[in-house]
């Protein structure tokens, strides 16, 4: 998410510009608000497209095609013009990383995470194929994990399936193969007519995805790819059982053996409800792009705010950054949150001529909510609202239970080094093992008993930053309040220390031979489990 700089467009249509999403070969994708204030995503094609009359018919029928689907499950359109110069499409902005975008940070999902995945991409494409329509390009990076759930977006590529001759002008043309090839059906990668069933076959790709890190057919070229597609028999052994027999089914060579979306939701069974759906990853890369767009809100030409009036209110369960850390050149970068002290945000911004949008009025009310908010010095600041109150530990798991979470990653002893006294609880395992794929570690986890869920936090965060000084952060994991590198010395490959709320856990790892990065990718996952494995309310 970027400015649009000084030759972008101000307006398109009755939108204003406020950034660009991103761009691709066919057109870019800006960040919009509109008259009332709501956040849009204007797809705008490049000029040379707006000077075929063919592809102009071919995007008014693509407008017309995605007004039929509902937005519970998609980017619902708001509003279009194929006429106007440069065609462009504006739907509702949907807050939230891809699938793509969570893996590559994060790593593969658990099997209860792709369970819910599964069902809301059967529930998106039911309601796609209800409207008439094929996506064509179901992907990792056309998923968005939403903070109430999946949202497939770009149906542009989609076409109407009812009424269509062969004569007709159509979005895809005789000959072309439109798609992504690692996640295309065997009849799409042949440029065979499509049926919804071609949507299936790209859903039980992305679920291979979602829990392996890549595509069952990826390949070392286009065409083997391709040819994989058509031909091979993927390898899902390490998909989770409860799962595989219906990936197997959506990833049949034949359209007819696979399952539609309304019977992969009995197959599937239900999803029991929840107040955060996804891996706290999401939620972190959620608040991250929340700090870009309030960067681009914020009305300066690097996205600063403005100084306002001297009267702080206080926001519920918010959290200081220092107003000293410097600002990285380009831009302010989102710290590790914290959320121990309460953050001054301005109640009455100053008079300003700039749009609603580009002041500190805004800024204010989308801190309300619970996101990220730029201040006025450029420094991130996170604000957590009632709902994502501190996470409060309640004790620390045994080696044996601590052992089932972290398998295959580490193979821990079932024995206890523990001692616990009113104020808390430290405990530790080790593994034995030697090599990249089982290394010798030990986990060590510190845990604040003994005062309400803050007055933990705080001791706990003062005894971890007393042993992270002069450490090397460790920003961004993806989970935990706070994290940093330790220094492994001759003991250990690496070493990785979380924090989160009253909880720290230790992982050292050490391996002959053992590269560092791949060290500190294992002591990631060690650290996340460990986490995970531990009781907390």
């Amino acid at each position: 998410m970027e400015n649009v700089g000084p030759g972008g467009p101000a307006h398109v249509g009755p939108f204003e510009v406020v950034g660009v999403l991103g761009q691709g070969g066919m057109g870019r994708v800006l960040l919009g608000a509109g008259p009332d204030g709501r956040l849009v995503a204007v797809k705008q094609v490049l000029a040379h497209f707006a000077d075929d009359e063919g592809f102009r018919a071919r995007f008014r029928r693509e407008v017309a095609a995605s007004r039929k689907v509902s937005g519970a499950y998609t980017a619902a359109v708001i509003d279009a013009d194929p006429d106007a110069p440069t065609p462009w499409l504006a739907s509702v902005f949907v807050g939230g990383p891809s699938l793509a975008d969570v893996v590559r940070a994060d790593g593969v999902l658990d099997g209860a995470v792709v369970h819910r995945l599964a069902a809301g991409l059967a529930s998106a494409l039911a309601e796609i194929h209800r409207a008439g329509l094929i996506h064509r390009d179901l992907k990792p990076d056309n998923v968005l994990l939403a903070e109430d759930g999946v949202r497939v977006i770009d149906l542009g590529i989609a076409r109407a399936t009812e009424g269509e001759s062969e004569g007709d002008t159509g979005l895809t043309r005789t000959g072309w193969v439109i798609g992504s090839p690692s996640f295309m059906s065997p009849e799409q990668a042949e440029s065979k007519p499509l049926t919804p069933a071609s949507d299936v076959f790209s859903l039980g790709s992305v679920l291979v995805m979602a829990v392996t890190g890549s595509s069952p057919f990826a390949g070392t070229s286009t065409l083997q790819t391709l040819y994989d597609v058509v031909h091979s028999t993927p390898d899902l052994g390490a998909v989770p059982a409860g799962l595989r027999g219906i990936v197997e089914r959506c990833l049949a060579k034949d359209p007819a053996e696979r399952p539609t979306p309304a019977q992969l939701l009995e197959l599937l069974g239900p999803v029991a409800p929840a107040g955060r759906q996804w891996p706290p990853a999401v939620y972190r890369m959620l608040a991250e792009q929340r700090a870009d767009i309030d960067r681009l809100l914020g009305g300066g030409p690097d996205g600063e705010v403005e100084p306002t009036g001297p009267e702080p209110v206080y926001l519920p369960e918010p959290v200081a950054v220092p107003a000293s850390v410097p600002v990285p050149e380009g831009g302010p970068v989102a710290p590790t949150p914290t959320r121990d002290a309460p953050v001054p945000v301005p109640s009455h911004p100053g008079p300003s001529t700039r749009s609603p949008w580009r002041g500190p009025r805004r800024i204010v009310a989308l801190a309300a909510a619970g996101v990220l908010l730029v201040a006025g010095t450029g420094v991130a600041l996170y604000v957590r609202d009632r709902v994502t109150a501190p996470v409060a530990y309640t004790a620390v798991p045994s080696c044996q239970v601590a052992r089932r979470e972290l398998q295959p990653q580490l193979l821990l002893s079932t024995t206890d080094t523990r001692s616990e006294t009113a104020a808390g609880v430290k405990s530790s395992c080790s593994a034995s093992g030697g090599t990249a794929a089982s290394p010798t570690a030990l986990v060590r986890w510190d845990l604040s008993l003994g005062g309400n869920a803050d007055t933990n936090a705080v001791t706990q965060k003062a005894r971890f930053q007393s042993e992270a000084a002069g450490q090397r952060e460790a920003p961004r994991l993806g989970f935990g309040t706070e994290a940093y590198w330790g220094s492994g010395g001759a003991d250990w490959t690496c070493v990785l220390a979380v924090r989160e709320g009253n909880l720290s856990v230790w992982v050292g790892l050490r391996a002959k031979p053992y590269t560092k990065g791949a060290c500190e990718t294992k002591a990631k996952e060690v650290a996340r489990g460990a986490l995970k494995a531990s009781p907390r309310r």
